[in-house]
């Protein structure tokens, strides 16, 4: 016979196991692994970032490392065009004072003065990167006076300058058109006939050479490094704020310039 025994006046709680004490709980020092570890799609996530960074790094110092050897290569290349302009423009300079000194003139002295004013701006202003404009423009009229004393008519050159000079320019940029005007505007009588005009508007600079060609002159395209070189300065210090033009007939050469000057 089955017997019922009767209920227990006290029920301890669901949460309580069959001693009547409650269920011991975790420790809250012991880590709990499995919420500790992120989910995979999270890891992903991490792990793409970290790449991004890592490579974004990488090619900032590639990047940098780039333009510094693009810098040196520019610096090597102009360094290497300067080497070439400053004989280049001895040697005619040379050549000047000799035809003073041959005919015994009385302006040899005189030349000599501003070849020495010449060479002076040449050595110990031109390997700076930037050039007070004003000083470039003396330079160019001292080389202008320079020619004009072993010329025999110097009544068709005729210079003009004007507008604001207080602005900075690479040196020596100007200077390879002017010899070439001298060298082929003047003809085998010593007549010559040449204008440059430089004018500087809203930090523009404008230059203009305009010379003779006679038929007894060489052609123009064998004037040598000067051209060449002022055409490769330009490429590498002014890109895309200059303009030229050079415009080459039977008798007669024109060259145009504007320029984007630089302030001091």
């Amino acid at each position: 016979m089955e017997e019922i025994l009767p209920k227990p006046d006290f029920m301890p709680p669901n949460d309580f196991n069959r001693t009547g004490f409650p269920p011991k709980k975790p420790s809250p020092f012991l880590l709990n692994f499995r919420g500790f570890f992120p989910s995979g799609g999270l890891l992903l996530l991490i792990f793409a970032l970290s790449t991004s960074i890592k490579l974004g790094m990488e090619w900032f110092k590639s990047e940098k490392q780039r333009v510094i050897i693009e810098s040196q290569k520019v610096n090597s290349e102009l360094s290497f065009l300067k080497a070439q302009l400053n004989p280049h423009f001895l040697f005619n300079t040379l050549n000047s004072i000799y035809s003073l000194a041959h005919k015994q003139s009385k302006d040899t002295t005189n030349a000599i003065v501003i070849l020495s004013d010449l060479m002076r701006y040449m050595i110990y202003e031109t390997n700076k990167e930037l050039v007070p404009l004003e000083k470039e423009v003396d330079y160019i009229k001292n080389y202008i006076s320079l020619q004009l004393l072993r010329l025999k008519d110097s009544s068709n050159v005729k210079i003009n300058i004007h507008g604001n000079l207080n602005f900075s320019i690479e040196p020596l940029l100007l200077i390879s058109f002017i010899e070439n005007a001298f060298k082929y505007g003047t003809d085998f009588e010593g007549k010559t006939n040449i204008t440059i005009k430089i004018n500087i508007e809203d930090a523009l600079l404008k230059f203009y050479v305009y010379n003779s060609v006679s038929h007894q002159q060489s052609k123009i395209e064998s004037s040598g490094i000067g051209l060449e070189n002022i055409k490769n300065r330009l490429k590498l210090l002014y890109p895309n704020q200059h303009t030229i033009t050079i415009k080459h007939e039977k008798n007669s050469y024109e060259a145009n310039l504007v320029l984007k000057l630089k302030n001091l």
